[in-house]
């Protein structure tokens, strides 16, 4: 059940003109911006941008009031759409690693790859945590109500950087991050994504089921 839902939501959001576009933005980026790694960070962002949008279609389409008809559980919705985020992740991250190995070559320059592997851990653990932040808002009002908290967890970021560089934990935290063993880092971040988007679920769930579609 839970397959043939991310199935279904995915055919009825992905290849939209709007998330196509996303995904183009995250080529642009890794073509324009010559430094390794930036690629991948911008997919990071745009997937977090865009996990609201899949609600808008639900709103646009009227399909919540199909989920309440359709022999489908509220629990497996939530996890389906949960489901279809992380094939949007995977598809957005893998086109920012196929630009960033192609710019690379074509310019004749080396790549870390433990740097990579770190960004993109790092990447994983942001857009994990986004979505624990946003699944249970959108879930629980819709995206009319709930659309602009798409925005939090990117301002939350960023916030919190100034602040730590303001007060100079920043340069503190970069030193001590050179430290840290690669395999734990990457180990880290993945682990951080994953709880992200399994709290998010598991408080999505009850929100949903008392929400009146």
């Amino acid at each position: 059940m839970i397959g043939s839902f991310i199935r279904f939501d995915l055919t009825s959001w992905l290849p939209r003109r709007q998330t196509l576009l996303l995904l183009g933005f995250v080529a642009v980026i890794g073509i324009l911006l010559p430094v390794p790694g930036m690629a991948i960070t911008g997919a990071a962002i745009v997937t977090s941008l865009m996990i609201a949008t899949p609600f808008l279609g639900d709103e646009r389409g009227r399909l919540d009031t199909l989920y309440g008809i359709l022999p489908v559980s509220r629990s497996s919705v939530v996890v389906g759409r949960a489901g279809s985020i992380v094939v949007f992740a995977l598809l957005a991250s893998a086109i920012a690693f196929a630009v960033t190995v192609l710019m690379a070559s074509v310019r004749g320059g080396s790549l870390d790859w433990g740097l990579l592997l770190v960004i993109q851990a790092v990447a994983v653990a942001f857009v994990g945590l986004s979505a624990g932040i946003q699944l249970p808002v959108l879930f629980r009002i819709g995206y009319t109500r709930g659309r602009l908290i798409s925005y939090a967890p990117a301002l939350l970021i960023a916030g919190l950087a100034w602040l730590a560089q303001a007060i100079g934990v920043l340069d503190g935290a970069q030193e001590a991050a050179t430290g840290v063993p690669l395999p734990l880092a990457v180990g880290l971040g993945l682990t951080l994504g994953a709880v992200g988007i399994v709290v998010g679920v598991l408080v999505a769930v009850p929100l949903y089921r008392k929400r009146e579609l």
